[in-house]
């Protein structure tokens, strides 16, 4: 630890700059109060009008497949250069990953001594999930002393002595296995969530199609800067812009805007800056069969979530087919609360013959699924709704009605008799020359036989769906 008097800043008092005076002696304190006071007005900026993510034409800390292993995956760097680093903001901290890096690699894996040595916790290995898992990756970012004993150049040559020690910024990339959100961090650490992993019961590998990339990209202050003045013009008086799009009544003149200043690629950056700038979170939601009636799941999101758009699937096994729908919906949490979705009712009635009905339903997921191929009917009625939100989390509950029995009623067949026909005799004409008379014959009627349909009484038993799973995927708004 570096040898210092006393440490005199402090924010609150609102302190933009240290003015040394003549006659006076140079303190330790006053030169690091100054850069204090210097590096707090730089990581304010960046936090509140850049926000947490990557840069513009830069691809730092993005997740990747690491191909052939198990448990772990692959961090993007840069080119090697301090340039082309890959970079990312994290609470108006400025991190850089200068190369490629596997998750193994990092200097703090599975190292309690250095862990110890930096006053920090080392990374956890992986562990290979024994049921569905969805794990959150995050970077760890945080500041610590080094001195000549870590960097000998620190000890100036001319007088031998180490003059200054230095603060370094460093990261960790952490995984937090069967969480939806990184967990609270640490005095004197940021956290940010960069990827999710939803694993695969007993599979140690994670493939790309188990990533899920949560950065926040494209990051450009110049781009805010550019937009602003195309929408400003290139008068620089204000007065002569409102005299030319204002009526002398204070109305917008008709075709003061023109096409051209709404083109795509403006409109394009704009939203992109809005939702830079929104609070946001994106979370993932996941139930099944395992889970209990009025299962819920806690998603912390770090403030008062206002509005949610949910996008998800529904399948369930009837008879020995899958069946599923998607899932669309939205929650608005204003009081009172109101949610809504597409709710979909899957019917199997025999191996080659399904059909499917959608409703609006007030819920966030509702799906109903029967299978009728056997004589337990199979039902499963399922609904997800929003039961609770406060400043800082949202709770979603998990509930399924549970069928009923119920006894079908015999129905008795009815009998039928047939009717005998008795045939007409017919008596031949004579003719001159030998008259013959013809034989009448008489048909004999034949009396069908009536039988009796038995009549039964068949029991419709009902049990709950046995194998489903529903995945939800929320874009919380703040």
């Amino acid at each position: 630890m570096g040898n210092f008097s006393r440490d005199t800043f402090d924010r609150l008092k609102h302190y933009v700059g240290v003015r040394l005076q003549q006659g006076v002696p140079l303190i330790d304190a006053d030169w690091n109060e100054q850069e204090d006071i210097r590096k707090f007005e730089l990581q304010t900026f960046l936090k509140w009008f850049a926000g947490n993510g990557v840069p513009h034409g830069n691809d730092g800390f993005l997740i990747v497949a690491a191909s052939g292993t198990g448990n772990t995956f692959d961090i993007t760097g840069g080119d090697g250069t301090a340039r082309g680093a890959g970079r990312c903001i994290v609470e108006g901290l400025d991190v850089m990953i200068e190369g490629n890096s596997r998750y193994t690699d990092q200097p703090l894996y599975d190292n309690a001594t250095l862990a110890t040595q930096w006053g920090v916790e080392p990374i956890a290995p992986l562990t290979t999930p024994t049921a569905d898992r969805v794990d959150t990756v995050y970077l760890d970012v945080w500041e610590r002393e080094v001195d000549s004993g870590e960097d000998t150049d620190l000890i100036n040559p001319a007088i031998g002595l180490e003059t200054c020690v230095r603060l370094k910024r460093e990261w960790a990339v952490r995984v937090a296995e069967g969480a939806l959100a990184a967990p609270a961090p640490a005095a004197g650490h940021a956290f940010y969530p960069i990827a999710r992993l939803n694993r695969r019961a007993g599979r140690a590998a994670i493939t790309a199609s188990q990533i899920e990339d949560l950065r926040t990209t494209g990051i450009n202050l110049s781009a805010l800067a550019a937009e602003i003045q195309d929408a400003r013009g290139m008068k620089a008086n204000l007065g002569n812009r409102l005299d030319e799009s204002l009526t002398r009544g204070g109305q917008l003149r008709h075709n003061v805007v023109g096409s051209d200043q709404l083109n795509p690629e403006l409109t394009s950056r704009i939203v992109t800056l809005e939702n830079h700038l929104a609070r946001r979170m994106q979370a993932q939601v996941l139930f099944s069969n395992n889970d209990a009636n009025n299962a819920i799941r806690t998603i912390n999101t770090g403030f008062r979530t206002r509005f949610v758009w949910i996008v998800g699937s529904v399948r369930a096994l009837l008879g020995d087919q899958y069946y599923g729908t998607t899932v669309s919906a939205y929650a608005d949490l204003h009081h009172p609360l109101i949610q809504q979705c597409t709710g979909t009712q899957i019917i199997r009635a025999s191996a080659d013959n399904w059909w499917q009905s959608t409703s609006v339903n007030p819920y966030i997921c509702k799906a109903t699924f029967i299978n009728q191929t056997t004589p337990t009917q199979n039902t499963g009625n399922l609904n997800v709704i929003i039961s609770a939100v406060s400043a800082t989390s949202l709770t979603v509950r998990f509930s399924r009605i549970l069928p009923g029995t119920s006894t079908g009623t015999g129905s008795t067949g009815t009998g039928s008799t047939g009717t005998g026909s008795t045939g007409t005799g017919s008596t031949g004409t004579g003719s001159t020359g030998t008259g013959s008379t013809g034989t009448g014959s008489t048909g004999t009627g034949s009396t069908g036989t009536g039988s009796t349909g038995t009549g039964s009484t068949g029991t419709e038993v009902t049990t709950p769906q046995s194998t489903f799973r529903i995945e939800l995927q929320l874009l919380c708004l703040g």
